[in-house]
């Protein structure tokens, strides 16, 4: 399998993240909304540019078929707005490499979680050693950049 375009395509989400955040943040200090406005005003345009897409990739939207769906699969866009919000909140206190790399870790930690048990059927990929190690590496990388932000701030 070539995962080559997948891992580029993922690197490019990735990229838009930051991105997102410094814009954000620059709307909510020229137009002076608070957080979870501007985090609104982000899911707004989210919608919006959602709908569009549709339209261009699939020829529109359809309705769902309500009865399918379980209560707690309309949970993530109420996700993504704590998730957003979380980001505004601590980027301007400890930077936004600091913040992405500690949102980074969060969802890989619970992603282990997840892929080991199975959750909300996802298939079911054991925790290695490999896993363990990878991780701690980052978090180690975590830890000294937020040392190193506190040695050279005072």
């Amino acid at each position: 399998m070539k995962i080559l375009p997948y891992v580029l395509i993922s690197l490019l989400g990735g990229a838009i993240v930051p991105l997102q955040l410094a814009i954000v943040n620059a709307f909510r200090e020229s137009t002076q909304a608070s957080q979870i406005q501007s985090t609104f005003y982000l899911y707004l345009g989210g919608a919006l540019a959602s709908l569009l897409l549709s339209y261009v990739m699939s020829g529109g939207i359809k309705p769902p078929i309500i009865e399918n769906a379980t209560w707690w699969m309309w949970l993530p866009g109420l996700l993504g707005s704590f998730y957003i919000l979380f980001m505004f909140i601590a980027a301007p206190k400890i930077g936004a490499g600091n913040t992405l790399l500690w949102v980074f870790l969060g969802q890989m930690y619970f992603a282990l979680i997840l892929n080991q048990t199975g959750l909300f059927g996802l298939e079911v990929k054991a925790i290695d050693i490999y896993k363990i190690a990878g991780l701690a590496l980052v978090t180690l990388g975590g830890m000294l950049m937020i040392y190193g932000e506190t040695k050279t701030v005072a």
